[in-house]
């Protein structure tokens, strides 16, 4: 018969005879749990035990006959299969049940308590140091904002306020709205009969996709400190200066001012237009 130990579930397979008819306390072999087992309800005294007697098969229905193969079969599987060791009752009426292989999964200790791991929280100063530092850097985002757009967007600034040009020029992003620049300008300086000459050439390129009219260039003479002792203007050939397209100039001045340093060349604005002649 089979019993099974109350505490861990282990299995055990026991002669009734070890129990006789009324039972008696069994000791696990795995985790030492006593317990009383009960005989079995069928379990009966040799003498009362009836034989039994096996039913007669009718005439026409020979019982099979077992083969020697397969009676070979059944002694070979019968003589390898394990038998529990039962172990005589020690200690009074306990009877020992050892090295029985257990039906349920091996008995295990309880497992100690897991211990949980403390989270430490920050400092007060640290998250007051991170919570302070949180404007600067939402400021600093904004400025950063603010000047990408302000440098991608710099054309339209500086049509809406001019002044910005120089601004623009000043952090290395020069400002071109008219699409012209300025190229190779020389100057030079020569007698003709008699009469001292101030020539200034160079060309004029379109640097964008699209045509550009071309507008008079302005050219002054620089004294000290950059002020301007005397300006005038100067016609290009062409009214039109297609994509990528250059057109040279040239233009001269008579007796040049004896304390000009240098020369200004640029396109000649509505301000200029305004302001009141020299």
């Amino acid at each position: 018969m089979r019993i099974d130990c109350p505490s861990c579930g282990a299995g055990f397979d026991v002669d009734p005879k070890v129990l006789g008819p009324k039972g008696r306390t069994v000791r696990c072999a795995s985790c030492k749990t006593k317990w009383f087992a009960a005989a079995p309800a069928f379990a009966m005294a040799e003498n009362e035990i009836e034989p039994l007697v096996a039913p007669a098969f009718p005439a026409a229905a020979p019982v099979p006959e077992v083969s020697a193969e397969d009676r070979a079969d059944y002694e070979a599987r019968k003589a390898g299969a394990k038998q529990p060791e039962i172990i005589a009752p020690q200690e009074g009426d306990v009877a020992f049940v050892q090295d029985a292989p257990p039906t349920a999964p091996d008995y295990q200790p309880e497992a100690a308590p897991v211990t949980k791991r403390k989270l430490v929280s920050p400092p007060v100063a640290a998250r007051r140091k991170r919570s302070a530092n949180a404007p600067l850097a939402i400021a600093a985002a904004v400025l950063f904002a603010v000047i990408s757009i302000g440098i991608m967007s710099r054309q339209a600034m500086v049509r809406a306020a001019p002044e910005l040009a120089s601004l623009y020029a000043a952090i290395g992003f020069p400002v071109n709205l008219r699409g012209l620049e300025f190229q190779n300008i020389r100057t030079k300086q020569e007698i003709q009969d008699g009469v001292a000459v101030l020539s200034i050439e160079g060309e004029v390129e379109n640097i964008v996709s699209r045509a550009v009219e071309l507008p008079r260039v302005r050219l002054a003479v620089l004294g000290d400190n950059g002020a301007e002792i005397y300006a005038w203007t100067a016609l290009l050939p062409r009214s039109i200066l297609y994509p990528h397209e250059r057109v040279p100039f040239k233009s001269r001045l008579a007796s040049p001012p004896a304390a000009g340093k240098e020369i200004m060349v640029r396109f000649l604005t509505r301000a200029d237009l305004s302001a009141p002649a020299r």
